[in-house]
C-alpha cells in the first residue's frame, strides 16, 4: 500500500536530478546548445548520457564543439559580476552555424543568486535571429521535471509566425525520448503508424530526435496530444495555438495502446477506423503471444524499478499475460502520478517513491520475482538477487541498435519478449540447466 509520507526524511535519493531531464531533451533536440550557469560538473554530467545511456548522442564533440557548455561558476565567484561573460559565451554560441536554438539553465547554487537571466539573454542575443530559451529552474525538482521544463519553454516561446491550422493534423507532446537509439526510434515510428492509421497526420511530435524547425511545425496543427511527460507544455502550446489539447495516456502494453487508440478515435469521429485497427493489430499479437503466456507468465512474479510514468503500464501488461508484480521502486517522485495511480499500484505490492539509496540497497527488491525489470541507477543500487532486464534511463548496459518498439501493439509484443525470453532463462538457470 502506498502511503504519502508526512516529512520525508533528508538524504540521497534515488531520483536522477533536474538537469539530467534537461540534458535528455537536448539530447533529444540534435540542434538545440545549452549554457549552463554553474562549474564544471555541468559538463561532466553530460557522460552520463553520451556514448554510455545513448550511443548515438551528439550532445557532445570530439572537436570541442559541445553542445552542453557551463559558465563555470562556482561557489568562489558566485557572488561576483559575471554577466559579461554570460553574455559572450551566450553570443558565441547561438552564432554557431549548427544551433538551431539556444537554451539556458542554471545550478541551484547560482540560482539563489537571483541573476536575471531573462534580461542577460534578451541583451546578449539582441539582433541575432537565433531563437533562445530561458530553462526555468526548480530548486527541489528531479529529471522529469526538467525534462517537462525544457518542453513548457519550447512551448511558451515557440515562434508561431505564420500558424495556420491544417484539418486533421495533430501535436504529439510530452514523448519521453531519452535517447536516439532503436528503442525510441521504433517507439516514434509506432506512434507515426497509428495516428496515420486513423487518417490523422502527426505534423510534429515533442520530442523525437528532430531538428527545431519539425517543432515549429506545430503551428499548424489542429489539436494537441497531450502525453504524459509534457502535461503543461501541451496546455500552454494548445492555448496559444487556440486548438483543442486531448489528454491521452502512454500507449504502453496491450490495454493501454487500445485506450489511447479508441480516445482519438472517439475524440476525432474515427471510431471505425480505431476499431479496425485495433483488430488487425492484436489479430497479429495475439497469437504470437500463446507460447510465452503459460510459460512465462502464467504465475511469475515480477519487480520493477523505474519511471513513475510507466508503472502503470508495465503493471497492466504483466497482469493481463498472468503475471504478478510484487514490487514497485519508482525512480521519480510520486508527485507525477495522479492519487488514483498512486493507489491503484499500492494495491497488494509495496511501492517505493524516490527511495533514499541507503535505504533501496539495503532493501528487498526483486526478492522472490522471477525477473526484476530496472534502470541502471535502481539496479547497481539495490542489487537484486534475481534476473534482471535493463529498461529506461539510464539503461548503460543494454543497446539498440535496430528498431525495437516498446510502445504500441507491436512494441508490446517485442517487450513480452524480451520479458519472456529473461525469464524462461532465468527458470532454467535456478534449475540446473544453464549456467
Amino acid at each position: 500500500m502506498y502511503k504519502t509520507p508526512a516529512a520525508p526524511p533528508l538524504g540521497v535519493r534515488l531520483n536522477p536530478p533536474f538537469l539530467d531531464g534537461v540534458y535528455l531533451a537536448m539530447n533529444a533536440l540534435p540542434d538545440a546548445h545549452f549554457l549552463g550557469d554553474g562549474p564544471g560538473c555541468l559538463f561532466t554530467k553530460a557522460e552520463r548520457i553520451h556514448g554510455r545511456h545513448d550511443l548515438f548522442s551528439t550532445l557532445l564533440s570530439c572537436r570541442g564543439e559541445h553542445r552542453l557548455n557551463h559558465t563555470g561558476i562556482d561557489a568562489f565567484n558566485v557572488a561576483a559580476n559575471t554577466e559579461a561573460g554570460m553574455a559572450a559565451a551566450l553570443r558565441s554560441l547561438a552564432s554557431r552555424p549548427a544551433c538551431g536554438a539556444l537554451f539556458m539553465g542554471s545550478m541551484p547554487v547560482c540560482a539563489i543568486v537571483g541573476s536575471d537571466y531573462a534580461r542577460i539573454m534578451r541583451e546578449a542575443l539582441a539582433g541575432l535571429k537565433t531563437p533562445s530559451f530561458l530553462v526555468p529552474r526548480a530548486i527541489s525538482g528531479d529529471w522529469l521535471d526538467g525534462y517537462a521544463a525544457v518542453l513548457e519553454a519550447l512551448a511558451s516561446g515557440l515562434d508561431l509566425s505564420g500558424a495556420k491550422r491544417r484539418k486533421g493534423t495533430v501535436a504529439l507532446v510530452g514523448y519521453m525520448m531519452d535517447r536516439n537509439e532503436g528503442d525510441h526510434r521504433g517507439n516514434l515510428r509506432e506512434l507515426e503508424r497509428m495516428v496515420r492509421a486513423l487518417g490523422l497526420e502527426p505534423i510534429s511530435i515533442w520530442l523525437s530526435g528532430k531538428p527545431y524547425a519539425h517543432l515549429r511545425e506545430a503551428r499548424h496543427a489542429d489539436a494537441v496530444v497531450s502525453l504524459p511527460h509534457g502535461r503543461r507544455a501541451a496546455a500552454v502550446l494548445a492555448k496559444r495555438l487556440g486548438v483543442p489539447v486531448l489528454e491521452a495516456e502512454m500507449p504502453f502494453g496491450l490495454e493501454g495502446t487500445r485506450r489511447f487508440l479508441e480516445l482519438l478515435g472517439r475524440e476525432f469521429k474515427r471510431e471505425e477506423k480505431a476499431r479496425e485497427f485495433i483488430d488487425a493489430e492484436l489479430g497479429f499479437v495475439a497469437p504470437r503471444l500463446q507460447w510465452s503466456v503459460p510459460h512465462a507468465f502464467l504465475h511469475r512474479r515480477f519487480a520493477f524499478a523505474g519511471d513513475p510514468l510507466y508503472a502503470p503500464g508495465f503493471v497492466e501488461l504483466v497482469e493481463e499475460l498472468g503475471g504478478k508484480v510484487t514490487g514497485l521502486l519508482l525512480t521519480g517522485a510520486a508527485r507525477h502520478l495522479t492519487p488514483a495511480q498512486c493507489e491503484a499500484l499500492g494495491r497488494g505490492r509495496p511501492v517505493e517513491f524516490e527511495p533514499l539509496t541507503a535505504d533501496a540497497a539495503g532493501g528487498s527488491l526483486g526478492r522472490g520475482a522471477d525477473l526484476v525489470v530496472t534502470n541502471t541507477l535502481a539496479f547497481e543500487t539495490a542489487r537484486p538477487a534475481a534476473p534482471w532486464l535493463e529498461f529506461g534511463f539510464p539503461s548503460d548496459y543494454t543497446h539498440f541498435l535496430r528498431d525495437v518498439p516498446f510502445l504500441g501493439f507491436r512494441g508490446a509484443l517485442a517487450f513480452a519478449a524480451r520479458l519472456a525470453n529473461e525469464v524462461v532463462k532465468g527458470l532454467a538457470a535456478r534449475r540446473g540447466k544453464i549456467r
